[in-house]
């Protein structure tokens, strides 16, 4: 990935935060009245995006799905409906974003089999998924690496945009001007 395409992106990115009541738009928005500033901005993942993530990886009956930084719980909710996962788990500090979620899941009939969780994905433990959905910036999977290098072996992890720095993916596919990330652990390490 080229340095301007990142550079695009976290630009991009850093444009689309939303804005929290009382606060100019552009400024980021912060987990409730902590001051903790949340660590990513939310851009939804478009449709076809999530459904190729999840063909990825894979998805079956037998998959407890994670997503990280899982937002308005779109990529939970496709797995569990539209792919047959057993469970999916939502992990989002955001109170708002995991709000809409439950709406949202209760929505689509699969809130029996669907969680969100208002949790920092650095302090949360998701290590009984088969599957992990990530769509966060480069430096967050940078400091992701160790604890998604110690899953379990054939644990699927797909990322939207950003690769595993230091992994070499054994599937890349392109989808308009986005790019997804397919590892099954153990990964293979960049030489």
């Amino acid at each position: 990935m080229s340095f301007t395409r990142v550079l695009a992106g976290l630009v991009a990115a850093g444009l689309l935060f939303t804005a929290a009541p009382g606060s100019a738009a552009g400024s980021p928005r912060f987990v409730g009245d902590t001051g903790v500033p949340l660590d990513a901005p939310y851009v939804p993942t478009p449709q076809p995006i999530v459904d190729a993530m999840l063909t990825a990886a894979k998805v079956g009956a037998n998959d407890i799905v994670y997503d990280l930084g899982s937002g308005d719980g779109r990529l939970v909710i496709s797995a569990v409906r539209d792919f047959g996962a057993a469970k999916g788990v939502g992990v989002d500090i955001d109170p708002v974003r995991n709000k809409e979620a439950n709406a949202n899941a209760k929505s689509a009939g699969v809130a029996d089999r669907t969680s969100f969780v208002e949790k920092d994905v650095f302090r949360f433990d998701f290590s009984e998924a088969s599957v992990v959905t990530i769509y966060l910036l480069p430096e967050m999977l940078q400091k992701l690496e160790p604890t998604l290098g110690a899953l379990k072996p054939g644990t699927r992890i797909v990322c939207h945009d950003f690769s595993v720095p230091g992994w070499e993916p054994e599937k890349t596919e392109k989808i308009g001007t986005a790019v997804i990330y397919a590892y099954t652990l153990p990964a293979k390490k960049q030489k």
